[in-house]
């Protein structure tokens, strides 16, 4: 004994020593041996005396690598660390008859009981047991689902994305408004057990392949996605309570890839769709608009075999994408005519009038009425006016859409995967993978414009790659050492005209821009008049690398598994997005409508305007932002004990440490706000209301607030390193077909602080265009001379503590620590087995969550927000008098907010004693709205912000029932019933992927008064269902039906089998927000005025009036529930309602296949495939926008209409 635990020491000693130099020193990074298997239990005789030193063959059927374990004093042997897959086991002991089970299936992460009573006999002829059923989760308490390859391989999967069929696992819904098909964020955008989308992790083969997404934090998503056919099968882990899993939302996607064998297998397929075969969505039906056109082939071929035989194995995939999509174009262009200046039509509608004529505010008429002035024509809007294509319907109704034109969007890509797998003995693995996708779509340029997105390229190329070693010196120790790298660059181009080319001369020398760029500005438009150009998301560029590293080292003693490990993370993001670099420049119609400031909507032109090259104050800048480079690290250890206590009883203990160290930039253009530093500066503000009743701030002092920037000894935010893991959990075996599990356990999410897209707000800024500054009475700015004032380059640090002051201060860091959200995770519930090898289980899962992030829709870390007795009290001293308005009028909170009032900071900004010469803040001003000063920090002209508010809490409680049967008789089936209920503070997560109308939705209404926010979550699903079967028809030769048939005749009506999965899900609740929002600083919400907020129209019965033209009918709200809280008062209304939800889910995948036997071991199939075979509309989210013109009304779908893929797969 004493031996043994010398052994021990020294090995945990060089085991902690390898870690933490892997760890601190060379590797960066991390993951986990949590996809193998353990297989586990006890050897007895007939009497039920346990059987020491019993000798336990596990041998791979497809490898012939063979295991052996001995049975130790208690009679348990051990097999940890095993690859998924199928096995063969033998018992022996002398002079007993020996015990072999074939046909053994380990799944994903699985901790299986197989026990074995070993009889007297003479003859000592093995017993064999074959077709083993499925075997019980008896080894913990994770809750999970594993979906096998059958599933993965037969059941109808849209585009061939596995990531469809996670849906299939207990407690995961879609995120709300998404659907159940795979969206952006790519592989994560799910909600699992109530926690936040995209939140979850993916593995491959245990390497992580899920990174922090880019820019946003507390979010993942994954680039790489394994084709189809290299997937052995997967499980998603929720409620995992083992302790080598962490930094997520408590749910691990596993999947596991195919590996070669001593036999050679492979396949090669094509899958197609054609729009031929399709159904036309719900609202283009029922108007009368023809489906659009598509079609999609995906092909390629897989490859397994020996390398050496029982040594070495080798796996490659490829597969091919080639996709078409109309883009119909469907836009208004200036007519040949006004492209010359004459803008008269036979209506007479849209007169326009001359802005550089106007007397006391009214414009003159043009010399011609409605025909410009050739002098007045400005010679670079002429030219950009004359980049339009011309109409393609030239007698179109004036200001109906007059040019029509398809064009191809075209996607293409390709992937490969190359696995080879070598044993230098029985007990040491070596693993390694490297796999690569490049993806590209392209659409050739009309306009530029963004609401087509046509003239962008972008391509995407991904390189995964992991290795792994397994060192087992003895059945007792496996030692498993990974390291990973997911790399994924995805740049996005424009294909717009240059400047230079246009104009014959250098782009800077045309607009006066100092950037020396070529490309177009973004030449924006507004009613319904289409733009040129649109700069958004051009020229991005953007890189990660993550790299990662694990060791853990499992040693069974006694009774006890106890494995002790480390993992680290390292995270690289590179990310530029320029904004609009050469300016955008807003053409409205308000430049030519007759009466200034008027908003005439029936007067004017967009395009006028902008052949006058007289452009609107309102949305015209130039940007200036620059490419950030950040890397941010997660490091973990983990002592995990499972302790088989006695033969029915299995106690799982573990303990986890982790902590994030928040994101450093290369380039130190990141800037921390301080909220309690003290700028040195003293500006007494003194605002008493406008009635003169009440005082409602008098500051004196130093104001505080600053800024910090990074110096070489400080480069980040403060770590929380408070983030102790315990887990713990049980699996007892009622009997052999029953067992109870439960367990309980804390985790942490994602650092917020893991990465950001952009430069800290005194890097970069946004220069406005000011065509007029005076009120349009004459013009400032030109085309050719945007900025006859000078350009303000971006401050930096030049100012020190006091940046940004004068601007919106919309930073995303600050001094305080990034808090990881606490994750309570807790379950219980029994498991049995059926005859039929029928599994059924029932769980009550739930979980509690504190300090999650609330969404970065709006900076919720914004702290220069109005306080609500300001507010309040401003309403108490107006709103009366605006609902009651006397003779002579009044002013209403919203206005007195907005007045102008006397600048204290003025002397600051303007004058001898200036200490900031920025000349675009308003802080320049003799007079600023009355609101900025009465936030609490007044020297900012708007938010002063760092990390997203960690606030929010969340709580989920489920039933969930989860069912199986394996394949047998025919039929399997893989399916979970979940009722659950989800509360939070806020839905979505650091990003804002819930789709939502409005951001209100995501916004505090108040933001001093988070209570207010807590209500049903956005997530919230009562019921759902999900069952896939597979069916194979008992048709034909060696089947129940027709077992001598012949050949031919079984090729005909022989080897037919149908797949489905049934998804059927309740609405989530919606958020109801203002169409005409009047709160300072928050997202007002109306007042709900009766319970009836239903009109008890149904989504359906609403769609179709709306087609049918029907004038009622047409609201699901009942409108009359709601009611306008007024200015500056927040209304009564929850976050969202939980009797108030979107269109439910009701969908069948069908798939039909047929399978013909070539010869022995040679198969090929065909296919058709069918999805949302009863063409059943979900209906999309209705208009939420009370007082607008379309609230309660259905104007979308939210799914497809059925689409048809028809597929031939050979496998031999």
């Amino acid at each position: 004994m004493r031996i043994a635990l010398q052994d021990f020491q020294k090995c945990c000693g060089l085991a902690v020593a390898l870690i933490l130099l892997a760890l601190w020193v060379s590797i960066p990074v991390a993951a986990q041996s949590t996809y193998t298997s353990q297989l586990t239990g006890v050897v007895s005789d007939a009497s039920g005396a346990v059987i020491p030193g019993a000798k336990v063959t596990l041998t791979d059927e497809a490898t012939n690598i063979a295991l052996t374990s001995v049975s130790n004093g208690t009679g348990i042997y051990l097999f940890t660390g095993l690859r998924p897959g199928t096995y063969k086991i033998r018992a022996e002991a002398p002079n007993l008859t020996p015990q072999e089970h074939k046909a053994l299936r380990l799944a994903v992460s699985q901790q299986a009981t197989l026990n074995f009573t070993l009889t007297t006999s003479t003859v000592l002829e093995t017993v064999t047991v074959s077709d083993q059923a499925p075997l019980l989760d008896t080894g913990d308490a994770s809750l999970g689902t594993d979906v096998t390859n059958e599933y993965v391989r037969d059941i109808p999967l849209s585009n061939r994305s596995m990531f469809g069929l996670v849906f299939l696992s207990g407690g995961v819904t879609e995120t709300a408004g998404q659907g159940t098909q795979d969206s952006y964020p790519a592989g994560t955008n799910f909600v699992s057990n109530g926690q936040r989308n995209a939140t979850a992790e993916i593995r491959v083969d245990g390497a992580l392949t899920s990174a922090p997404e880019q820019g946003e934090g507390a979010t993942t998503n994954t680039y790489y996605q394994p084709s189809v056919e290299i997937v052995q099968e997967f499980k998603v882990e929720n409620n995992s309570f083992s302790s080598e899993y962490g930094n997520n939302g408590g749910t691990v996607v596993n999947i596991v890839l195919k590996e070669g064998g001593n036999r050679l297998h492979g396949s090669g397929w094509w899958f197609g769709q054609r729009s031929a075969l399709d159904a036309n969505e719900f609202f283009r039906n029922g108007n009368g608009i023809p489906k659009p056109d598509h079609a999609r082939d995906q092909y390629g071929f897989s490859l397994g075999g020996p390398i050496q035989k029982d040594k070495t194995f080798f796996f490659v995939d490829f597969e091919a994408l080639r996709q078409n999509d109309p883009l119909n174009i469907d836009a208004l262009v200036p007519t040949a005519l006004e492209r010359t200046g004459d803008f008269r039509n036979p209506d007479g509608l849209k007169p326009v009038f001359n802005p550089f004529d106007a007397e006391d505010g009214v414009r003159a008429d043009f010399t011609t009425p409605n025909v410009i002035d050739a002098g007045l024509i400005d010679t670079i809007g002429q030219k950009l006016i004359n980049l339009y294509p011309l109409p393609t319907d030239p007698n179109a109704p004036f200001g109906q859409n007059n040019f029509h034109k398809a064009i191809l969007n075209k996607t293409t890509g390709r992937q490969f995967d190359i696995k080879v797998d070598h044993h230098f003995s029985n007990s040491n693995r070596l693993s390694g993978r490297y796999s690569n996708l490049h993806a590209a779509n392209d659409i050739a340029t009309i306009f530029g414009d963004g609401d087509f997105n046509d003239g962008l390229s972008s391509t995407t190329d991904v390189h995964n790659a992991a290795i792994e070693e397994n060192w087992s010196p003895n059945s007792n120790i496996v030692w498993t050492n990974r390291f990973a790298l997911d790399r994924a660059v995805s740049p996005v181009t424009e294909d717009y005209p240059k400047l230079d080319t246009v104009f014959d001369q250098p782009g800077d020398a045309i607009l006066g821009l100092a950037n020396h760029l070529s490309r177009f500005p973004t030449i924006q438009m507004d009613e319904n008049r289409t733009s040129l150009f649109n700069q958004c998301c051009t020229d991005t560029t953007f890189a990660h690398t993550l790299y990662s590293y694990s060791s853990s080292l499992s040693w069974a003693r006694g009774r006890q598994i106890w494995k002790i490990g480390g993992e680290q993370r390292l995270f690289f993001n590179n990310f530029f997005q320029p904004g609009n670099p050469t300016g955008i420049f807003q053409f409205t119609q308000g430049v030519t409508e007759q009466i200034v400031g008027d908003g005439n909507t029936d007067q004017g032109n967009a395009f006028a305007s902008l052949l006058l090259g007289y452009g609107d104050n309102d949305g015209s800048s130039l940007d200036t932002s620059g490419p950030v480079a950040n890397k941010s690290k997660e490091t973990a250890f983990y002592f995990q004990d499972d302790w088989k206590v006695t033969s029915k009883l299995t106690v799982n203990l573990g303990l986890r440490y982790e902590w994030s160290t928040p994101y450093s930039e290369r380039n130190n253009v990141i800037q921390f706000s301080n909220f309690g530093g003290d700028s040195g500066i003293a500006v007494p503000i003194n605002i008493v209301d406008p009635n003169g009743s009440v005082v409602l701030l008098n500051r004196t002092g130093n104001l505080a607030g600053t800024t910090e920037f990074p110096t070489s000894s400080r480069r980040n935010i403060p770590v929380d390193r408070n983030n102790w893991a315990p887990r713990a959990g049980f699996a007892y075996a009622l009997s052999s077909n029953t067992v109870v599990r439960g367990g309980a356990g804390i985790y942490y999410g994602l650092n917020v602080a893991t990465n950001y897209q952009t430069p800290s707000p005194a890097f970069g800024n946004s220069n406005p265009i000011l065509f007029s500054k005076d009120d349009f009475a004459t013009r400032s700015a030109t085309l050719a001379n945007p900025f006859p004032d000078g350009y303000a380059a971006p401050q930096g640090d030049t100012y020190g503590k006091l940046a940004m002051w004068g601007y919106n201060n919309n930073n995303t860091l600050a001094t305080t620590p990034a808090r990881n959200a606490e994750i309570y995770q807790w379950n219980i519930g029994v498991q049995h087995l059926f005859p039929g090898g029928i599994t059924i289980g029932a769980d009550y899962s739930g979980s509690q969550s504190r300090h999650l992030p609330f969404s970065s829709g709006s900076r919720t870390g914004n702290l220069n927000f109005l306080p609500s007795p300001i507010r309040k009290q401003i309403v108490a001293d107006f709103n009366d008098c605006e609902l009651a308005p006397p003779p002579g009028g009044c002013e209403s909170p919203s206005t007195v907010l907005n007045e102008l009032v006397d600048n204290p900071f003025v002397s600051l900004f303007n004058g001898p004693e200036a200490i900031f010469n920025e000349p675009s803040s308003i802080y320049n001003n003799a007079q600023i709205p009355r609101i900025n000063l009465l936030r609490p920090f007044p020297q900012f002209d708007g938010q002063f912000s760092g990390l997203t508010a960690l606030a929010a809490s969340a709580s989920y409680n489920s039933l969930q029932v989860r069912f199986q049967k394996r394949p047998s008789h025919y039929v399997s089936f893989e399916g979970n019933y979940t009722y659950a209920k989800a509360i939070d503070d806020s839905s979505s997560g650091a990003n804002s992927f819930i789709t939502d109308a409005l951001s209100s939705g995501r916004r505090p209404q108040e933001p001093d008064n988070i209570r207010a926010e807590r209500s049903i979550s956005a997530n919230d699903a009562t019921h759902r269902m999900v069952l896939a079967t597979i069916l194979s028809v008992p048709v034909g030769r060696g089947l129940l039906v027709g077992h001598d048939m012949n050949r031919v005749l079984d090729t005909i009506v022989g080897g037919w089998s149908i797949a489905t999965i049934l998804t059927l899900q309740s609405g989530t609740p919606i958020h109801i927000g203002m169409d005409s929002a009047r709160l300072a600083d928050g997202r007002q919400r109306p007042d709900v005025t009766c319970p009836q907020v239903s009109s008890g129209v149904s989504y359906h019965q609403a769609a179709v009036n709306l087609v049918h033209g029907e004038s009622e009918g047409l609201s699901v709200f009942n409108e009359a529930c709601f009611a306008d809280p007024g200015s500056q008062v927040a209304g009564n209304s929850p976050r969202y309602f939980s009797n108030l939800r979107t269109d439910g889910v009701h969908n069948l995948d069908l798939s039909l296949s047929k399978e013909i036997t070539i010869r022995e071991g040679m198969k090929l199939q065909l296919r058709g495939e069918f999805f949302n075979f009863t063409n059943t509309p979900r209906f999309g989210l209705p208009g939420i926008a009370f007082g607008g013109s379309d609230f309660g009304q259905v104007t979308g779908t939210l799914n497809s209409p059925r689409r048809m893929q028809f597929g031939l797969r050979f496998q031999f």
